[in-house]
Parts: structure tokens; sequence; C-alpha cells
């Protein structure tokens, strides 16, 4: 008998538990939203500094942003997963930030942007879509690409 009312006591302190729990869950403090490491391009922005933006982008390994800047017929030839495995597989070279030139042309913009100790450089194709420049990466490497 003893055995059967602390059964039954037990069950009603756990029943009793189970609604507090049910009626009073433990509040928790909203989540803080998702933001992008790097504010979004603006519209005022010229294609030079979105091509230094992107670099620097790559450069802290922020690929997710990278991506971002680029232009739809490029994150159609490349997958992220793919743009990711080729920017870290890669890295940045250095470039010599400072001696940047962009040169406006018929259908888009051209930066090119020159390696620091080398007499190379690389020309970044940029096309304006919805009101932004974006880089045009369809051959080579994120940080090297060629436009076809």
């Amino acid at each position: 008998m003893k055995v059967r009312l602390a059964l039954f006591l037990l069950l009603i302190a756990a029943a009793v538990i189970a609604v507090a729990i049910l009626r009073f869950p433990n509040p928790r403090p909203p989540a803080a939203p998702v933001r992008p490491s790097s504010p979004p391009p603006t519209a005022e922005l010229s294609a030079q500094q979105v091509v230094l933006d992107y670099l620097r982008l790559l450069d802290k390994k922020d690929f997710r942003t990278a991506y971002s800047r680029l232009s739809k017929a490029s994150q159609q030839a490349h997958t992220y997963e793919d743009f990711v495995s080729l920017a870290d597989k890669n890295g940045v070279p250095n470039y010599d930030l400072d001696a940047v030139r962009e040169k406006a042309e018929a259908d888009g913009a051209s930066v090119t942007v020159p390696l620091a100790e080398d007499p190379a450089e690389a020309d970044f194709a940029m096309v304006r879509e919805d009101g932004f420049w974006k880089v045009v990466f369809i051959g080579g490497v994120p940080a090297f690409p060629y436009a076809e």
C-alpha cells in the first residue's frame, strides 16, 4: 500500500512539473540576427572600390560575402562550393592596391590591379547589375579571374 501511495504521489509530482514546464517555458533571449561580415555595396561605389572590397573579402576568407560580389553569370558558372574551394586553394596574390586603375568600357568597366613585385597585372571585368558593380569571374581563379 505504501509503495502504491508513493508511486501515486511521484506521478502527481511529475505531472505538476510537466504542466509547469509546458505552461511556463524557460524564456530565452531572441537570437541575434545573422549579419554579413561586410555591408553590401552601395550603388555609389565605383567598380574600382568594389574590386578592392572583393579582394579584401577574399583575403579575409569571407567567401560568402565575396561570392555575393560576383555577377549573375559568374554565379551560374561557379557554385558557391566551387568558388570556396578555388579561393581557399589559390589564395590572393600580393597585389599593389594603391596602383589600381579603372577604365570605362562600352558594356561595363575594367579594373586593372598590378602585382606588387611583378610586372604582371590582373584585369577585373565588371558589369553593372541592378545598379551595382559586379565582378565577372568565368575562368581563372577568384582572385585572378578571367571574363571568359
